[in-house]
């Protein structure tokens, strides 16, 4: 029997927060704790690989999506991907795009940001997997879409972000320098919000419940594979 939409959720990001890959993985605890400078490089590395196509995940979600208030809040969220503030009236800034601000932190690490060396950065295998999910999105069935953009990325990304934010500044890093976990911790906590509301139209039966929390975790999974990857590369640049 189907649970409350309501209930469903909130049991739902209830386990997400359980999850390892959001907050107790082993690499994320030695991270928080003993990341340096190469470490935090190592990092931004990998995760720019990911990060610099988010909009292509969420306007893969959103090309599959048949609703149209299901829609709403991918748009919305990928308006803010490319620097727009709603809230704000404000129209989309080249400065202020994600991949813009995430490219600061990664010259804070001292990463070359020119768009020739970082289109030669090597992905770990790991990431790739990571990566190549989320680049297939669009093949998904959209319940399951919308699980793993929602309650398996946006929703648990605050709680993520606070602990890799905490390693960067162990490794020497500004409030500046790491802005965009700073604004996605903000950010994201709303987004998280709306995917809830969002996926009402398609989490009234059993079968879009089970449906939305198979996207949620098999994404979650994905990313435990992603830190598996990056704990093995990062052991000899801990202290």
């Amino acid at each position: 029997m189907a649970m409350s939409v309501d209930a469903f959720f909130d049991k739902l990001e209830a386990d997400v927060l359980k999850h390892p890959a959001v907050s107790t993985h082993s690499y994320l605890q030695k991270f928080s704790k003993r990341a340096t400078k190469a470490a935090a490089k190592l990092y931004g590395e990998q995760y720019y690989c990911f990060s610099r196509h988010f909009s292509r995940y969420l306007a893969g979600a959103v090309a599959i999506c048949p609703d149209e208030k299901g829609r709403a809040p991918l748009i919305k969220n990928l308006f803010e991907e490319y620097g727009g503030r709603s809230e704000q009236q404000k129209g989309m800034d080249a400065e202020l795009t994600h991949p813009a601000i995430f490219r600061k932190f990664l010259r804070s690490t001292g990463i070359d940001t020119s768009q020739s060396a970082l289109d030669k950065i090597v992905m770990l295998p790991e990431t790739k997997l990571f990566v190549e999910k989320y680049l297939n999105i669009h093949y998904m069935d959209y319940v399951e879409a919308l699980g793993a953009l929602g309650p398996g990325t946006e929703f648990m990304v605050p709680t993520m972000y606070t602990i890799i934010r905490e390693g960067l500044k162990h490794a020497g890093l500004s409030d500046d320098d790491v802005l965009f976990f700073t604004a996605h911790i903000e950010l994201d906590v709303e987004h998280a919000a709306n995917i809830r509301r969002s996926l009402e139209f398609c989490s009234q039966t059993e079968e879009q419940q089970a449906k939305i929390r198979k996207g949620a975790f098999d994404f979650l999974d994905t990313r435990s594979v992603l830190w598996n990857g990056l704990e093995k590369a990062s052991e000899k640049y801990f202290k």
